[in-house]
């Protein structure tokens, strides 16, 4: 779990599992470039790990955006020199008035928010960093999942097809590219205790077998474990840290 002059790049860096992975590479000896859409939180996050000693710097950033993720890639490269690590994280809910609404209720306008910054833009950064990593001959890329992905959870259709997407993304980068040095695995959280979940009811711990939510910072554990040489030989592994609700 040592990352000495290793950069990542994680989208959603500013807030939640993003910002707790961020600090987790960071304290481990690596470089980080924070990409979030909110600056601010982006640069408290920087300042947080400049204080600790630490190297980043933050993009602001729309990861739906067609040309973020060679944007993001090319920023990095001509700062640092390389990247080691994507961490695809970024995601923001839908607000619409048609949220919680099934499948045959959701609007073209919700799928396609959903897909773009879900499931697109995840595909966007990985083409995009896949040449420096094959031209280093090794990378990692870790991507957020969900155990939504596994079973889809109603009223949420949207999200759960994206994260099914992700797993799927995954496996196909895991299988292309295990041949050039190049790692993909993703997480699936379960109920985790961010700004997401904030004033969910009691009755959300229905299920889970551990009695409580997740904390960011024990999926960025999870997430570091992944992108280090600890997991050498591990790729195309969808690694689920849900307290055992999935079981």
């Amino acid at each position: 779990m040592r990352f000495h002059d290793k950069v990542a790049v994680i989208t959603g860096g500013g807030s939640g599992m993003g910002r707790a992975t961020a600090l987790g590479w960071a304290g481990a000896g690596g470089k980080v470039v924070i990409v979030d859409f909110d600056l601010e939180r982006a640069e408290g996050v920087v300042g947080e790990i400049r204080k600790a000693g630490g190297e980043a710097f933050a993009i602001k950033e729309n990861v739906a955006d067609a040309d973020a993720g060679e944007h993001v890639v090319s920023v990095t490269v001509e700062r640092f020199g390389r990247v080691d690590f994507l961490h695809n994280n970024a995601f923001a809910p839908w607000r619409g008035a048609d949220a919680g609404a099934l499948v045959g209720e959701v609007s073209d306008a919700q799928w396609n928010h959903v897909m773009d910054i879900g499931l697109r833009a995840m595909f966007r950064f990985t083409r995009a960093v896949l040449p420096v990593m094959t031209q280093q001959g090794r990378g990692a890329i870790v991507n957020m999942s969900s155990t939504a992905g596994y079973h889809p959870e109603r009223s949420v259709s949207a999200y759960s097809i994206s994260k099914a997407g992700v797993i799927q993304l995954t496996k196909a980068t895991a299988v292309e590219y295990a041949d050039r040095g190049i790692r993909c695995n993703a997480v699936c959280p379960g109920v985790i205790r961010t700004p997401m979940i904030e004033g969910a009811p009691k009755e959300a711990l229905l299920g889970i077998p551990m009695g409580r939510f997740g904390e960011p910072e024990e999926i960025a554990n999870a997430i570091l474990f992944l992108a280090s040489d600890l997991a050498s030989y591990v790729t195309g592994a969808i690694l689920i840290a849900d307290g055992g609700k999935t079981i």
